[in-house]
């Protein structure tokens, strides 16, 4: 019996193995929705089952292991009912509940796998005989309507994707069309070998007397190592154009986005820009002329005057957001130098020591930059605001990968743990520190000062 010959054990093995890292890169691959990746896994691991478990019952030649490989059958004739749920959930279709009803020939099996496991010695050896001999009906019949039922759900699954091709809208996805491409590809290979490994199981163990285990246990390896090979290839580059539509589809939406942040700023500039402007001429007029007015509408028209300046410089800043896609360390350091000279005009009786040491003049995305603008900004107000401090030090310095910023000042200070339910300011700053991927430290107590640590990766 060539199926006991020592290839047949190395050659199993070896398939299982080989099957074994075949799969893996696409069960592990987290850009796929889970149940499309262990979908597709199962593909393979039904062989990698039917394989050892046909060692087990077939190769070892004990008819006492026989029913192990009527258990293992119920894989085996889920093997169709797989690829097809594999296909409709590739493409996010839901899959009806009636599939349920396609594993009833592997339930039977397995009732008679049970069967078989509790009869006697006798009803075992006849059984196991008649497998050898192929007159065991049952077995034969098993084994054909596992090849049947695969090649019966290859067609089903190409009715859903010919459906799927007529019903997609013209602007399907990228990304969708490559998968109902790779589908029909898939289905194409499996259907098409199945129906040949069929005829070829129908011939050679009809017309040349091939024992059907030699067909488990030789045939069904080599020609499923082949199939699959070619199907782990074909996969690894279908996701490898995944990813190139991705990064394509990725710089698209980018550059629309950029081009709707142009416009923004762009309407911003006029209208917004434009109403601020005049407000602000009629305050300073306001403000020359104010010797005519009491006390407290001078200080109402000095508060609008200073409003209106501060609301220009606030639209300055978000249209230099706005109109940066990327922004340069350097570009960040004068912005931060430009906020610091100003706060420092405002508050003649507070000392500002800036310091900002960069190896390479990186650039950051626009969101990053307006993050750690808003930190800085938030930092120091609140410090302006509450301190009473006579010193402020900021220093925002690049190692390597990372940018580091420490702020300190000679103020009151506070206590964090009182503070931190109700300062939305505080609230903000370890929002934005998160956002990008940050650490945040605040030490403060009565008395003592503030001092912030803050260090997050640079894109």
């Amino acid at each position: 019996m060539i199926y006991r010959e020592p290839f047949v054990l190395y050659l199993n093995i070896s398939v299982c193995i080989i099957l074994l890292f075949l799969t893996l890169p696409t069960l592990l691959n987290r850009k796929e929705e889970l149940k499309v990746r262990l979908a597709f896994s199962s593909i393979f691991f039904v062989v990698i089952a039917t394989c050892i478990g046909n060692l087990f019952s077939i190769y070892a030649d004990n008819y006492r292991m026989a029913y192990i490989g009527y258990l293992i059958f119920f894989l085996s004739l889920s093997f169709g009912p797989i690829i097809y749920y594999y296909v409709k959930k590739l493409l996010g279709s839901e899959v009806s509940k009636s599939i349920l009803f396609s594993l009833i020939p592997g339930i039977l099996a397995v009732g008679y796998g049970i069967y078989l496991a509790f009869a006697e010695d006798t009803t075992q050896q006849a059984v196991f005989k008649q497998m050898k001999d192929g007159e065991h009906w049952f077995y034969e019949i098993t084994n054909l309507l596992t090849l049947v039922l695969t090649f019966v759900y290859g067609v089903k699954s190409w009715i859903f994707l010919k459906k799927s091709s007529k019903t997609i809208s013209a602007d399907g996805s990228p990304t969708f069309r490559l998968k109902l491409a790779w589908a029909k590809e898939f289905i194409l290979y499996i259907s098409g070998n199945v129906l040949v490994f069929l005829i070829l199981v129908l011939v050679l163990t009809k017309a040349f007397a091939v024992p059907t285990m030699s067909m488990d246990l030789i045939g069904m390896p080599i020609f499923m190592l082949f199939v699959y090979l070619l199907i782990s290839i074909r996969s690894m580059m279908m996701y490898k154009d995944f990813e190139h539509q991705l990064e394509l589809a990725k710089i698209e939406k980018d550059k629309l986005i950029q081009v709707q942040r142009l416009e923004i700023a762009r309407d911003l500039h006029d209208s917004l820009g434009a109403q601020l402007t005049f407000i602000a001429s009629v305050s300073d007029g306001l403000k020359r002329n104010s010797e005519h007015f009491d006390a407290k509408t001078k200080t109402k028209i000095r508060n609008l005057a200073d409003f209106s300046e501060n609301s220009i410089e606030e639209l300055k800043n978000a249209l230099w957001i706005l109109n940066s896609e990327d922004i340069k360390l350097e570009d960040l350091k004068n912005k931060v130098l430009n906020f610091i000279n100003s706060a420092g005009e405002a508050r003649e009786d507070i000392n500002f020591h800036f310091h900002w040491e960069i190896e390479k003049n990186s650039p950051l995305s626009s969101k990053w930059a307006v993050n750690l603008f808003r930190i800085v900004q938030e930092i120091i107000n609140n410090s302006l605001k509450y301190a009473q401090a006579k010193d402020l030090w900021l220093s925002i310095v690049q190692k390597e990968s990372m940018l580091i910023l420490k702020f300190r000042d000679n103020g009151i200070g506070f206590d964090p743990e009182k503070t931190k339910s109700h300062s939305f300011g505080l609230g903000n700053v370890k929002q934005r520190v998160e956002q990008m991927n940050g650490h945040l430290l605040l030490e403060s107590s009565p008395g003592e000062g503030t001092s912030y640590f803050i260090q997050f990766p640079l894109q």
